[in-house]
C-alpha cells in the first residue's frame, strides 16, 4: 500500500508516462492497424509527460531546499540530481554495450559513447540517442538541470512562465520549421552530418515542454479550483487526448507548424490539474503509483526486455506454431499485442523493483550523504 501523500498524483502520472512509453515500443514488434496506430503511436509522448513532471518536482523541491540550505542550494542540487540519475544510467549503459557487442555483434561509436556517459549527448547531436537506448531524454534533462537556478530566480510567477513558454515555443517553431535549412547548415558546420530527427530530440525543441512543468507548478501553488472545475478539466483533457489522436499531425519531424508535443504537453498539464484537484482514487491508484516510483528503472530496462522477449517468443512460435497459425497473422492481432504489452509491463516492473532498491536508492542515499 502506498502511503498517503499530497503528491501521490505525481507518482501516478509518472506511472502513466512509462506505460505510454512502453506502449509505443512494444507496438513496434507488431503490425498494428491504422486505427490502433493512432492510439499506440502517442506512446512516445510519455517522455513529454515525464519532462513536465520533472520540471514541476524540481521547482517544488528547489524552492524548499533554498530555504533550508541557503548558499549551498545549487551545489547540493546538482549533487543530488547526478546521484539520482548516474548510478543506474551507467550500469544500464554497460548492459547495453554488452548486448550490442556480444549478442547483436554490432560496433560501438566511442564518440557517441563518451557523449552519453558524460551527459553531453544533448549537445553532441550525432550521439544524442545511442547508448543506452532512450538516453536522449536523460541528456536533455541534464541540460535542463543546469538552467534550474537561473529559471527559478527570474521565472518566479505564472505570468512569466506562460510568457517564457510562448517565447521558447515560437523560437523552436522558427528554427525547426521556417529556418530549418539555415539551422541544419549551422549544425552541420559544427558536427559531422546529422539527421534532421535530431532536431526533435534537442533542447530547443523540448524546452517549452519543461516550461509547461513550471506553469503547472505555479498553478498548483497559487490557484485553488473547485471539485466540479477539476472534474471538467479532467474530462476535457481525456477527451482532447483521444480526440487529437485523429488529427493528422505530420510524422516527418520537424516539418509541421503545430507541434504535436506542445499540444499534448498542454493536454497533460490539464490532466495533471484535474487529477490533483479531484484526487480520484481510480486514477491515482496504487498500481500506477508503484509503477511511477520505479519508472526511471523501467525506462532504462524496457528496451532490452522488449527486444529479448520479442526475439524469444517469435522464435518459439515459428518453431512450434507457425504451421497452424502464420506468425504474420498473429502479429496483426490486438489481443495478442495486449497480452504481450501486459507481459512486458509485469516483467519490467519486477526487474525494475530490484534495480530501484539496490542501485537507485543507494545512489540517492549517497548523494544525500555527500551533501551533508
Amino acid at each position: 500500500m502506498i502511503v498517503a501523500d499530497k503528491y501521490n498524483w505525481v507518482n501516478a502520472l509518472r506511472g502513466y508516462a512509462i506505460l505510454l512509453v512502453i506502449l509505443i515500443h512494444s507496438s513496434q514488434s507488431f503490425k498494428i492497424s491504422d486505427l490502433g496506430s493512432k492510439f499506440y503511436g502517442n506512446g512516445d509522448l510519455g517522455v513529454q509527460l515525464f519532462f513536465i513532471l520533472s520540471s514541476f518536482t524540481l521547482y517544488n523541491s528547489y524552492s524548499k531546499r533554498r530555504l533550508e540550505e541557503g548558499e549551498l542550494t545549487n551545489r547540493n542540487f546538482f549533487i543530488r540530481r547526478f546521484f539520482r540519475i548516474a548510478p543506474y544510467y551507467y550500469i544500464a549503459g554497460l548492459i547495453y554495450i554488452f548486448y550490442k557487442i556480444v549478442i547483436k555483434h554490432n560496433t560501438i561509436n566511442f564518440k557517441n559513447l563518451i557523449a552519453n556517459y558524460t551527459f553531453t549527448n544533448g549537445i553532441y547531436l550525432p550521439g544524442i540517442n545511442d547508448i543506452p537506448p532512450g538516453g536522449w531524454s536523460i541528456g536533455i534533462e541534464m541540460l535542463f538541470y543546469l538552467l534550474i537556478p537561473t529559471l527559478f530566480k527570474y521565472i518566479n510567477s505564472l505570468g512569466k512562465a506562460i510568457g517564457l513558454f510562448l517565447i521558447t515555443a515560437l523560437f523552436s517553431i522558427a528554427i525547426n520549421h521556417y529556418f530549418l535549412d539555415f539551422t541544419m547548415f549551422l549544425l552541420n558546420s559544427v558536427f559531422e552530418s546529422i539527421n534532421k530527427w535530431s532536431l526533435y530530440f534537442w533542447l530547443p525543441n523540448q524546452l517549452p515542454i519543461f516550461i509547461l512543468g513550471i506553469i503547472l507548478y505555479y498553478i498548483n501553488k497559487s490557484i485553488i479550483l473547485s471539485f466540479s472545475a477539476g472534474r471538467i478539466i479532467l474530462i476535457v483533457s481525456i477527451f482532447l487526448y483521444f480526440g487529437c489522436s485523429f488529427f493528422d499531425f505530420s510524422l516527418k519531424y520537424p516539418f509541421y507548424f503545430m507541434k504535436k508535443e506542445y499540444i499534448y504537453g498542454i493536454i497533460f498539464v490539464l490532466f495533471a490539474i484535474g487529477t490533483y484537484t479531484i484526487n480520484n482514487k481510480f486514477i491515482i491508484n496504487d498500481f500506477v503509483q508503484k509503477i511511477g516510483v520505479v519508472s526511471f528503472s523501467m525506462y532504462l530496462n524496457h528496451f532490452l526486455i522488449i527486444s529479448v522477449l520479442s526475439y524469444v517468443l517469435k522464435g518459439l512460435y515459428k518453431k512450434y506454431l507457425d504451421f497452424y497459425f502464420p506468425l504474420d497473422n498473429i502479429l496483426q492481432s490486438n489481443i495478442v499485442f495486449g497480452c504481450f504489452y501486459f507481459l512486458i509491463i509485469i516483467i519490467t516492473y519486477w526487474i525494475s523493483k530490484v534495480t530501484y532498491r539496490f542501485i537507485e536508492i543507494k545512489g540517492i542515499a549517497l548523494g544525500e550523504k555527500i551533501t551533508k
